[in-house]
Formats: structure tokens, sequence, C-alpha cells
């Protein structure tokens, strides 16, 4: 749709140019007029896919303008060049047309030339930043629209009444045999409700939060496991106070502890591993699965057939838009998914 609309605004301008100069000659009008729209076409490009993108959108307000002032002199003076030798060459070859007046002044072309590619580049780049500030419109209210959904998910199954049944229930049983784990244990589940129904109703959580909801959550999925299981979760963490979308892991470690079967295969494993530094952050989860149990394709950003981790990409593609990557790889029974993001 936009090459078409391009295409179509350009050959108006086209026709435009070539109506009004058509009394001098048909000829003359049509080579004016091509030199003209396409110069006017140059700068656009230049203005739109460098100037604005690379310098203006990055903050570089100054060189922004310096090179605004550069590339609208230098378009000026290589157009008039162009068109004086073509103008030349074209009545060199014509016969009976005048020769070109060597004295000529381009003075008054050369201005018009350049009030006509400020107008270009003025135009180009508030249309520019408008379509841009649109997209990030359009994403923040795909993100409010997303934020409210995940809350309602988060309450009706993230915390799922068989998950909290469990809970309560492992809880009950070390109450009854007088286990001294027994007040620990209300108090893990306690910060975990605490956690999905207040503080997870922020944009962005601490990484500190979302690695304790974690360990929580692996402690309670151990209960329902007799004897020492292969389960690991290392932490190389720099900043704990990280800001990253609430629970966005969350669906990864279900699936490990999911598709592992570690409560039925004595050599089943979990591992998972969070690495922070500077403004990166990087989790993996690795577990041990039977064979056919997952179908996965192991292509860079892509992610498996769950719905759960199309979820996970899904939210960080709208937190992060391209400062992501999104990782599932199976090899013999080992299911692995990797997760970098960056701030």
């Amino acid at each position: 749709m936009d090459r078409h609309r391009f295409i179509i605004s350009w050959t108006v301008v086209f026709l435009f140019f070539f109506f009004s100069f058509k009394h001098v000659g048909y000829g003359i009008a049509l080579f004016h007029s091509l030199i003209v729209t396409l110069s006017m076409v140059a700068v656009c490009l230049v203005e739109s896919e460098v100037l604005v993108r690379f310098f203006l959108r990055k903050g570089k307000r100054f060189l922004f303008y310096i090179l605004n002032v550069v590339v609208i002199i230098g378009f000026s003076t290589l157009f008039i060049q162009m068109q004086m030798m073509m103008a030349e060459l074209v009545r060199n070859l014509v016969p009976g047309m005048p020769m070109a007046d060597p004295n000529v002044d381009w003075t008054v072309p050369f201005i018009i030339r350049i009030l006509l590619y400020t107008f270009v580049a003025s135009i180009t780049a508030i249309t520019y930043l408008e379509r841009s500030e649109q997209e990030t419109q359009r994403l923040s209210n795909e993100l409010k629209i997303e934020n409210l959904d995940m809350e309602l998910r988060y309450l009706k199954s993230q915390i799922n009444p068989h998950f909290l049944f469990n809970a309560l229930n492992n809880i009950y049983s070390l109450v009854y045999i007088k286990d001294e784990k027994a007040p620990e244990s209300v108090l893990k589940l306690s910060e975990m409700l605490r956690y999905v129904m207040v503080d997870c109703q922020a944009d962005t959580i601490s990484l500190e939060k979302e690695m304790r909801f974690i360990d929580n959550y692996i402690d309670f999925q151990l209960m329902k496991h007799e004897g020492k299981r292969n389960i690991s979760f290392e932490k190389e963490v720099e900043n704990w106070g990280f800001m990253l979308p609430p629970m966005i892991f969350q669906p990864i470690v279900e699936n490990a502890f999911k598709y592992s079967r570690i409560e039925n295969d004595q050599n089943g494993f979990i591992r998972f591993l969070v690495r922070q530094n500077e403004n990166s952050l990087e989790f993996v989860a690795e577990n041990s699965i039977r064979n056919n149990s997952v179908k996965v394709v192991s292509t860079k950003q892509d992610c498996g057939s769950g719905i759960g981790l199309q979820n996970v990409k899904k939210r960080l593609s709208l937190h992060y838009k391209e400062k992501f990557s999104f990782i599932t790889e199976r090899k013999d029974n080992t299911y692995k998914v990797m997760v970098k993001i960056a701030n």
C-alpha cells in the first residue's frame, strides 16, 4: 500500500511539472520534469532513510540540521550542473535548437531548487515522524491491552486452582506432621500470591522479585517429589534491580516441569540459568524430554508449539520490539529455551 502511494504521489508531481513546462515544448518539458522529479525523490529518500532514521530519531539534532543543509545545497548544486550539461547536450543533438547561453545566470534557479528541496525534506521528516509516533502509540495501546489481559490470565491460570490445591495440601501435610518447614511454606505461598495479585499489576518488575517467585515455585514443585531430584537454578546477576515484564519466564519454567516428567523419571533433569550484566539479561531453561513429547523447530527467534511460549514471545516483542531473541532447540532428549533481552 505504501509503495503504491509512493509511486502515485511522485507520478502526480511529475505530471504537475510536465504540464507546467509543456508550453516550451514537450521534449524539454519531459526532460526538465524528469530531472526535477528524480532529484526530489532522491532528497526524500536520503531524508527519510538516512537523516531522520540515523540522526533525528537518535537525538542527534545538531548533526541532523547540519547534514540537511549540506544535502540540500549539495543536491541543488549537483542537479543544476546536471541540468546545464543535459540541456547543452540536447541543444547540440537537436538540429535547429539554439545553443545555450554560457553567460546565463543560474542564481534564481539555484535558489528555487534550494527552497524546493527544503520543502521536500521538511515534509518528508514530518511525515516520517508522524508515522513513527503513530506506530509507537499503536504498540503502546497493544501493550496496555496485553497487560490487562495478562492480569486476567494470572488470576485464572498462572496460579491455577490445581497448583494452589497441591500447595495447600503440601502445607497441610507439613503442619500435620509438625514439620519445621510448614511456617516457611505458608510464607512462601503468601509471597507468591502477593506477587501475582499486587506486584504484577505494574508494567515492569525487578529481577529480584521475579527470581524469588520462580524459586518459590520450584520449592513447591519439589514438595511433590520424593528424594533428591536433579534440579538446579544458577544465577549470575550484577544488578538485581534490573526491570523486566512480570512473570515473563514463568511459562518457560512451567513447561520445563511439565515435559521433563521429573517425578516419574529418575534420569530426568531441569536446569535454569539467569545471567544479567550491564543492560542485558539472559534466561536459559533446559530439561529432559521423552521422544516425541515436544515438537520443536530450531530456528532463531522461533518458539515452540506451546501457547505459553507463544505468549512469552509476543510479550517480549511488545516490550522490547527487536531488542530480544527467543531460541528453542531440541537435541537428542533435551529441550532448551534461550531468551536474551536488552534495555
